[in-house]
């Protein structure tokens, strides 16, 4: 049995052991001799990190309560990784910046607000526990932002893309909420709270956290 504080138990979450894995569309295979992370978008410049590269650029280590849309959270995990701050300072991320829209390597997709993805514990996350991502963790790298559900943080990350304007990822294109903040229990949209819209060419799958 977890034993956590109730005033640290966000509204509608239940404590567990460990994480509970979600691949709905299986496992997608790593050759991480081939890895980049794209950061495109509204940036003064375009980037391309392999692994080693976002490894050497690791500024965060912390440990922080990680909690799925679905009603389970997991205490004091141990994070570590690069600041998606660092990144968006290297890429010179643009003033009319609005949204961070990220991509998976299996195509799923999901989008935070910039001021999210600004916050200095949001993370390109690398390690757990003190040990490499497993690859049903999101090796070689995923997003983690303490303050948002796990679907925000989308594992086997390659792209990271700035807009300046909302475009629903995969959950949020069926129901799910712009944000997710979990103390705010975003959970979901309210009716018609959006129009929604896709970027033409960006494919969608499925990983729900």
């Amino acid at each position: 049995m977890v034993q956590v504080e109730a005033k640290n138990t966000p509204p509608g979450q239940r404590w567990i052991p460990r994480f509970i894995i979600y691949a709905e569309f299986g496992i997608p295979k790593v050759d991480i001799n081939k890895y980049r992370l794209i950061v495109s978008g509204l940036v003064e410049k375009n980037l391309e990190l392999s692994y080693d590269e976002l490894k050497s650029l690791a500024d965060a280590e912390y440990t922080s309560d990680f909690h799925c849309v679905t009603g389970w959270s997991v205490a004091n995990v141990r994070w570590r990784g690069v600041t998606l701050s660092k990144i968006m300072g290297m890429a010179g991320v643009k003033q009319e910046a609005r949204w961070l829209y990220t991509i998976s390597m299996d195509g799923y997709t999901t989008i935070v607000p910039i001021e999210d993805a600004r916050d200095p514990r949001a993370i390109i996350a690398l390690e757990i526990n003190g040990k490499p991502l497993s690859v049903e963790q999101g090796y070689p790298a995923r997003i983690f932002i303490p303050h948002l559900y796990g679907w925000k943080g989308a594992k086997w990350v390659e792209k990271l893309v700035f807009l300046d304007h909302y475009v629903d990822g995969y959950w949020e294109e069926r129901g799910y909420h712009e944000r997710g903040n979990v103390w705010d229990e975003e959970r979901f949209k309210g009716a018609g709270r959006h129009l929604r819209r896709r970027i033409v060419g960006f494919s969608n799958t499925a990983e729900k956290g």
